[in-house]
């Protein structure tokens, strides 16, 4: 027996790029504002004008729908603009973190190989590696929108026929590559996962309609565009509700509470670092309405402070190869009393659990979560062999992630197959550790990892961040607690070390792999 949930989309095909979508809207709310940036209001018309200037840009580079076009700027509206004028010309385009150290760059842009990379001074990481040979790739400036901007472009490009561009789309327009976004890379370097038109609407269509995202919206992103939850539910989530993005170049606490409040915001699409921040000052006067929480473990702590004070929080579960596939409803939520994590998919998506290739039905039965549908990738990028470990033969995505289903049949994320400790011969879940360290009322964020033993293969060794103004804890006293919460000795931390903050991917994400 197969447990899922949701029946796959009927459609096979879909008849959209974000083009069209683009152009949709412009049509239908031109003067409506889209984008805040720096106290300047942008409507819609305007982006439109300057993505035509972006469109004008790219093809003096002779880019067609066969090449990849690299941007690696801060947030801001010339990146939009960018990133739309792609959509118009049917190029993939490629959001490039700015943060990305030189041995990481120098490895996506080998393997990706983007006809040409937008970027600036103050990301000049690329820019270096060009002048040092490290790329085969020529740096020029040129002047954008009153903006300095510098073009890398391949020294040995060669331009594509439109013959062999046009043999080698295919058939169905929805089908084409849209974006690639790049993976964490939490345990190693990331890989260009390729999403078509149709993923990326189809996930937010149904995003918007889960979370009654409508044109009265207004959203401050918080994430890069590099990130789906700034490419997706920032950039194409507004678009298609013809709302408002408030865009925010750096995060900081103290400037984001006066965004929200300057703007009215009304939701949050963020991770729960950013939520603990809000939760310190938010009050039932603030604008906010809910947010929704992606990309990292939402803690049982954090939930009861949002319920206390009112404030919604619904969890979405996805990779960068399926952006979201499953969401916490608000229907749900309030059926659980504002204090769960588990959801359904959304419509047209399977999902279901194995275990040792069997499919796991009954409930609290812990197996790999998979999935297939509509929003799952198309493979990655130049990268065959990590492709057919990730899609089997029939379309299934196997996420490499752990969960199990409630007896009412909802999804709750158990954690990563790679975050298992072995000890003894028997597997811990590293997630289950976590949480229950995150239960402390002391501790403000926790990773568990395997620590290698000579006897046992792993120890379960713990890396914690304490809460403002509390004393780092020791050993004993972390055992203590989970002795007085009953939890089973299996699961106690056999060494402590605590750190002023975890290191961090820029979604949010724990890199594991630089604690041990």
């Amino acid at each position: 027996m197969v447990t899922e949930i949701n029946e796959p989309a009927a459609a096979s095909t879909f008849p959209l790029t974000l083009g069209h979508v683009w152009e949709d809207r412009c049509r239908k709310t031109p003067n409506a504002t889209f984008l805040i940036e720096d106290d300047i209001s942008f409507s819609y018309k305007q982006v439109d004008q300057l993505s035509e200037q972006a469109k004008l840009l790219l093809q003096q580079y002779r880019v067609n729908s066969a090449d990849v076009v690299g941007i690696q700027l801060t947030t801001s509206v010339i990146y939009v603009a960018l990133i739309i004028a792609c959509f118009k010309c049917e190029v993939t385009v490629l959001p490039l973190n700015p943060h990305l150290d030189r041995e990481e760059a120098a490895y996506i842009i080998k393997k990706i190989e983007p006809a040409v990379i937008f970027t600036d001074e103050k990301n000049n990481t690329l820019m270096n590696l060009a002048a040092s040979h490290q790329l085969s790739y020529q740096a020029k400036p040129l002047t954008f929108a009153e903006h300095t901007l510098f073009a890398l472009r391949q020294l040995d490009n060669t331009v594509t026929s439109l013959a062999d561009v046009r043999a080698a789309q295919p058939d169905d327009i929805g089908d084409r590559s849209a974006v690639i976004l790049c993976t964490s890379g939490t345990t190693s370097f990331s890989k260009g996962s390729i999403l078509s038109h149709k993923n990326v609407l189809y996930s937010e269509l149904q995003f918007n309609r889960v979370y009654d995202i409508n044109a009265a919206d207004i959203l401050i992103l918080p994430s890069g565009f590099y990130h789906a939850i700034g490419f997706h539910h920032g950039i194409i989530s507004t678009i298609l509700a013809g709302s408002t993005l408030v865009l925010m170049p750096h995060y900081s606490s103290a400037e984001f509470r006066k965004l929200i409040a300057r703007y009215h915001c009304t939701y949050l699409v963020t991770v729960p670092t950013v939520i603990y921040d809000v939760l310190d000052w938010y009050t039932k006067k603030s604008s906010l309405t809910r947010i929704i929480s992606g990309g990292a473990l939402l803690s049982s702590d954090l939930l009861l402070r949002a319920k206390k004070v009112g404030l919604p929080i619904y969890n979405i579960y996805g990779l960068t190869e399926s952006v979201p596939f499953l969401c916490t409803s608000p229907a749900y939520f309030k059926m659980h009393h504002g204090c769960t994590t588990a959801g359904y998919s959304i419509a047209g998506m399977e999902v279901k659990l194995i275990s040792s290739k069997a499919a796991v039905a009954s409930p609290n039965t812990m197996g790999e979560i998979i999935v297939r549908g509509p929003t799952v990738f198309k493979g990655y990028y130049h990268d065959e062999q990590e492709t057919k470990k990730a899609l089997t033969q029939n379309g299934w995505f196997r996420t490499g992630d752990l969960g199990h289903f409630t007896t009412d049949q909802a999804l709750v994320v158990d954690g990563r197959i790679k975050d298992t400790i072995i000890r003894g011969g028997e597997n811990i879940s590293a997630y289950i550790v976590e949480r229950y360290l995150l239960s402390h009322p002391e501790i403000k964020e926790a990773a568990v990892i395997g620590i290698s033993d000579q006897r046992l293969g792993e120890r379960i060794g713990a890396y914690i961040v304490m809460k403002p103004a509390q004393r780092p804890l020791s050993l004993t006293e972390v055992k203590t607690f989970f002795k007085q919460q009953h939890i089973a000795k299996k699961f106690w931390p056999e060494k402590v070390t605590v750190l002023s903050a975890l290191p961090k991917t820029s979604s949010g994400k724990i890199k594991k792999y630089l604690l041990n």
